[in-house]
């Protein structure tokens, strides 16, 4: 059994690690707040590096500040935006599809419920934990491969079910501490926590971690 408050206490202890590091750019967004910017982001973000995700968006917001002007652009001139992504067609057709469904179901506005967001076709489970979670600041966790990992690796929980990470983190942590947590996630198991041989000698809650299937750390 967990003890309470053991999960956040390990996090805070990593918040203060990296708390001078650059964040993501989805996790930068957060200060604006902008429901619309947020959901093309987390859209355009998957799979592909932090650095290009911001090299495409700046280029893409410079163009394209809402859905109307996502849907009038033209598809070829999208896909050479997104010409650094992976599976720049379909994110092209995705980011169309998904801007047009916001229109016309939503009235142009990004809705702020898991099921609406669910509803809408390209949008998944983190995509939508992203948008309530940074865009409406919402108690929700978008929980990725370097969330799995960690939570299984420290000895929190055993699963590969991301849902259940999720469930767990949001019982364990505070409301507000939950807004930090994605960031915290990204930035340990970058630089820290990675999947190969693991840096232990440099983490800062190396004591707290049970190692759960790490053969060989430096």
């Amino acid at each position: 059994m967990i003890i309470m408050n053991k999960i956040q206490s390990t996090l805070e202890i990593l918040n203060h690690h990296f708390q001078s590091e650059r964040k993501t750019t989805l996790n930068r967004m957060k200060q604006e707040k902008d429901p619309f910017k947020i959901l093309i982001g987390c859209l355009v973000s998957i799979n592909i590096k932090d650095e290009v995700t911001e090299k495409i968006l700046d280029n893409l917001f410079a163009k394209a500040d809402s859905f109307e002007e996502i849907l009038k652009m033209n598809t070829e001139e999208l896909e050479n935006i997104l010409y650094l992504a992976r599976y720049r067609r379909i994110k092209t057709a995705t980011l169309k599809s998904v801007s047009q469904e916001i229109l016309e179901r939503f009235d142009g506005k990004v809705p702020d419920t898991k099921e609406e967001l669910l509803s809408i076709k390209g949008i998944g489970p983190k995509t939508a934990n992203v948008v309530l979670n940074f865009a409406f600041n919402k108690p929700y966790i978008p929980v990725d491969s370097n969330t799995l990992r960690i939570a299984n690796r420290i000895g929190w929980i055993k699963t590969e079910k991301h849902q259940e990470v999720e469930e767990l983190l949001i019982n364990q942590l505070d409301k507000d501490f939950l807004k930090h947590a994605n960031a915290i996630f990204m930035l340990h198991g970058k630089q820290i926590c990675v999947p190969i041989n693991p840096f232990c000698s440099q983490c800062p809650v190396d004591e707290m971690c049970k190692k759960v299937g790490v053969e060989k750390s430096r």
